[in-house]
């Protein structure tokens, strides 16, 4: 794998922040001031609800901790005439939702100075935020729809998340073949090519078009026969759940607090601020409330703002071994007969392929992956790929994520997505309640800061300017050449930036920690540790999904491991032995609704 990239900006820390605790104490706390606050007395059948009012297994019946001093005060004078420090527990801004939107208005809203709570039903990232492509990328097929604003926004963005998180995205060269008869011919994708350089204003590797042997050359697996040649151009790739994870901890940093597996019920008003009632009945005041709650928008948070407000879009992406399908770097594939392009992505050791696009009704987090899909992406990928290992048994993991676009105007019976906007959309329904809907997974850090703005305007605050766009997601020293030749500090770093070094110097003392969970992986049980203790995990799922994606990289989907994770889980939690068994079962659940595959018994 590439080493991470420098950050080279002059105002970068000298010493390494790490973000506050964030294990099963800090959790319990948090629960505990709003119960308080709301006025519900502390029971023991309360000790650990952390769960949907529909999924009884969530709480693990763990027992109380008792509660934390109050919040501190908002931080900064300018905010005297927006937050009453003295008021318990009556926050600035409320946040319904911990996908990448959610994170990336925490952030920008705490880094200015709000006091800002998140909410989610489920972990965070769980949605579409941990299931897409992982690409930050500007959208080369977005060019073809017309969309010059998007596409430039995007670089735009792109480059700025070269900056602040050059750890999590890394810049690729994207392999993009014509073949005879594709709907785009050599000579579209070189003056597509050419604008998509000029949008970001050739701060990026520009693009090369390559003729048919070179092509080979650079890609053996594509099939000679009909190729007229290829494009090369810059964009780059990510893990998104880790950055999801990686926005949100510096929101924390920057004072927000953060509450997973808490459903918002309903959404209210008492006098001048917002109520919303959580699944477990606690009522949380907030003078602002704003939704990022993705594919789940409608209207019960929204009210008529959210009726047919959005049109779901189901994507499914598959992972093979690299032996298997070893690509050199990114290749880009046409749909036959769409306006659509897939990805053939190298991930390490593995390769994953994607995406379809098609019309989604139904709970969003139920969206999983049959053996159609499967079949769909291997024909055509095959077309140019015909020598790759592309059969069912190759398959390693898949997953499946539901997007949020923005509804448009459609004839009756249209059910395509593919032609839909990736744009997004600020709606404020009657009772003030601002939602955040559609985008991209690159452009969430600009969408962030248009809210932010709009939620100053509704407080009537006068708050510091957005500096998200400066500061990096992970402060501290960018880790040197010698740092990276280091035992696991190079590993690490890729999902851990700076705090790579807190982490080795942990496996410096006690060895075990360096062991990988599954030997051709790349995952430490240090990881496992710092998820438990600083990374917000209720469940296994949380951890062997979205910390770390072992369950989208390992063939048996985590299931050697899932048992020893969970009873670190339990034990942190003060659970009891049973809890380990519920655990395993709720993790196979989840596994097999997502992949389609049982799992063996664990």
């Amino acid at each position: 794998m590439p080493a991470p990239r420098r950050n080279n900006r002059a105002d970068a820390l000298t010493e390494q922040v790490a973000p506050p605790p964030w294990g099963p104490g800090e959790i319990r706390a948090l629960q505990t001031r709003l119960r308080m606050a709301s006025g519900r007395p502390r029971a023991a059948s309360d000790a650990s609800d952390a769960s949907d009012a529909s999924d009884a297994s969530a709480s693990q019946g763990l027992p109380p901790l008792p509660p934390s001093h109050d919040l501190p005060p908002s931080q900064g004078p300018e905010l005297a005439a927006v937050t009453d420090p003295t008021a318990a527990l009556l926050w600035d801004l409320l946040v319904v939702g911990a996908g990448i939107t959610g994170a990336g208005v925490a952030r920008d809203a705490a880094m200015r100075g709000l006091r800002v709570l998140v909410v989610d039903a489920h972990d965070l990232a769980f949605g579409t935020s941990s299931r897409s492509s992982r690409l930050i990328h500007g959208g080369v097929r977005y060019l073809e729809q017309g969309e010059i604003g998007l596409v430039y926004e995007a670089l735009r963005e792109r480059r700025r998340l070269y900056k602040i998180a050059g750890h999590l995205v890394t810049p690729s060269q994207f392999l993009f073949p014509a073949y005879r008869g594709d709907r785009l011919p050599l000579w579209k994708l070189r003056v597509g090519l050419t604008l998509y350089d000029a949008l970001s204003l050739y701060r990026s590797r520009g693009h090369r078009t390559l003729g048919p042997a070179a092509a080979r050359t650079m890609e053996p697996l594509l099939a000679p026969s009909g190729l007229r040649g290829a494009v090369t151009y810059e964009d780059a790739v990510t893990d998104d759940a880790r950055l999801t994870l990686t926005t949100l901890q510096d929101a924390r940093r920057h004072g927000a607090e953060v509450l997973t597996y808490a459903p918002v019920r309903s959404l209210g008003r008492d006098g001048p601020n917002h109520v919303a009632e959580l699944g477990d009945g606690t009522r949380v005041h907030a003078r602002a409330v704003l939704v990022a709650a993705g594919p789940w928008t409608s209207e019960r948070l929204l009210g008529v703002a959210g009726r047919q407000l959005l049109s779901l879009s189901r994507g499914i992406h598959v992972v093979l071994r690299a032996e298997d399908l070893p690509v050199r770097q990114p290749v880009v594939v046409q749909a036959a007969k769409e306006r659509r392009i897939l990805f053939v992505v190298p991930w390490g050791a593995r390769t994953y392929l994607g995406t379809t696009d098609t019309a989604y009704e139904g709970d969003p987090g139920a969206a999983g992956v049959t053996p159609a899909d499967a079949d769909e992406l291997f024909t055509l990928i095959g077309r140019i790929m015909p020598s790759a290992g592309l059969r069912h048994d190759r398959i390693v993991s898949a997953w499946s994520g539901v997007r949020p676009l923005v509804r448009a105007a459609a004839e009756p019976g249209d059910d395509s997505t593919v032609e839909l906007s990736r744009s997004h959309r600020l709606v404020e329904t009657e009772s003030g309640v601002l939602a955040l809907v559609g985008g991209k997974l690159t452009t969430y850090r600009a969408m962030a800061e248009e809210a932010v703005d709009r939620i100053e305007s509704r407080l009537g605050a006068r708050l510091p300017r957005c500096t998200t766009h400066r500061r990096p997601l992970v402060p501290g020293e960018p880790l040197t050449p010698a740092e990276l030749g280091m035992p696991h500090v190079a590993e690490l770093a890729h999902r851990h930036g700076p705090l790579a070094r807190e982490l080795a110097a942990k496996i410096q003392r006690d060895p075990a920690l360096g062991e990988r969970l599954i030997p051709d992986l790349p995952y430490l049980w240090a990881e496992v540790d710092h998820a438990i203790a600083a990374e917000g995990c209720v469940h296994v799922e949380d951890i062997l999904r979205r910390r770390l994606p072992l369950a989208l990289t390992d063939g048996e989907l985590g299931v050697r491991v899932a048992r020893p994770v969970a009873q670190r889980l339990v034990d942190a939690w003060g659970g009891s032995a049973g809890a380990v068994d519920e655990e395993i079962e709720r993790y196979r659940e989840l596994m097999h609704r997502e992949t389609g595959r049982t799992l063996a018994p664990c």
